[in-house]
């Protein structure tokens, strides 16, 4: 069993609040702006690699704790692409996204030191190819991304949340800060149609992390256009209620995503979504 480890979200966990205000104007003073800005990276990169070093350690020990299959080794994978091909597709993809200053300097650390990236393809597409690559029941994908779990098979998230007593009371710990403890308590198995639910659910609702629309909403006109023309009564916005509704009735998933963006006459972006939520770099 191989673990692959989606290490994009802990990078930029590993970069937050290295160094305080009070810290940074401290600096500007000892050093100058120029000194104190090159301080600051230095910083970052030594704590932030620190940090996430220990949290690899963490991650490793309480997986080898509930998990019942023998792990044999860990995969790092990063996203660095400069040439992302989603980009080519959609020029907003991810456009909503802030951006980090200092996560290109751990990125660059595990880029030669291990991890798996690539120029155009995101960590998701690596893992993806990867797990493909070992077949079912060897391997197990590691990441907090709701998008990795349509790849099926053993699946855990490391997202943290709060600790909290018995009484519902959140843990502090001896400096009073928050006791973060993780979520998932078990070793999920996504079956195949799971999965492909999961994936035809993103394409009805969209996924607003990444900026991507899924079906765009119509007018109430428009449906009582299409009701009194074709006799469908469809929705005019499609939020997750909705598309498991229109999902758990369906025979075909391929076939009753593409009708509901057809009927909508919205046939270009079913293709467009489809190329940016499907995982993997053979697909097309």
């Amino acid at each position: 069993m191989i673990a692959l480890i989606d290490l994009d979200s802990k990078i930029y966990q590993a970069v937050y609040r290295i160094v305080s205000f009070n810290q940074m104007r401290e600096a500007i003073t000892t050093y100058g702006k120029k000194g104190a800005k090159q301080w600051l990276m230095e910083e970052v990169y030594n704590e932030g690699i620190n940090r996430l070093e220990n949290e690899l350690l963490k991650m490793q020990d309480h997986l080898q704790s509930i998990f019942f299959e023998e792990i044999e080794s860990y995969e790092l994978y990063i996203t660095t692409c400069s040439n992302n091909f989603r980009h080519k597709i959609y020029k907003n993809y991810k456009a909503n996204r802030k951006k980090n200053g200092y996560v290109w300097l751990i990125r660059e650390h595990y880029k030669h030191n291990g991890a798996i990236s690539s120029d155009t393809l995101e960590a998701d597409d690596l893992i993806y190819d990867r797990a493909k690559e070992l077949g079912k029941g060897k391997y197990i994908v590691v990441s907090p991304d709701k998008d990795l779990k349509t790849i099926g098979g053993y699946y855990w998230s490391y997202y943290k949340q709060n600790a909290k007593d018995k009484y519902g009371n959140v843990v502090l710990d001896e400096h009073d800060s928050k006791v973060k403890e993780y979520k998932q308590t078990e070793v999920m198995l996504i079956s195949d149609l799971d999965a492909s639910f999961l994936f035809y659910e993103q394409m009805l609702v969209g996924d607003k992390v990444d900026n991507i629309s899924g079906i765009t909403p119509i007018t109430k006109e428009f449906k009582q256009e299409v009701k009194k023309e074709l006799g469908l009564n469809i929705h005019c916005r499609v939020g997750v209620v909705t598309a498991n509704k229109i999902l758990k009735e369906s025979k075909n998933f391929f076939i009753t995503v593409a009708r509901e963006y057809l009927i909508r006459n919205q046939k270009d972006m079913f293709w467009v979504n489809y190329k940016l939520l499907h995982l993997g770099s053979k697909t097309f």
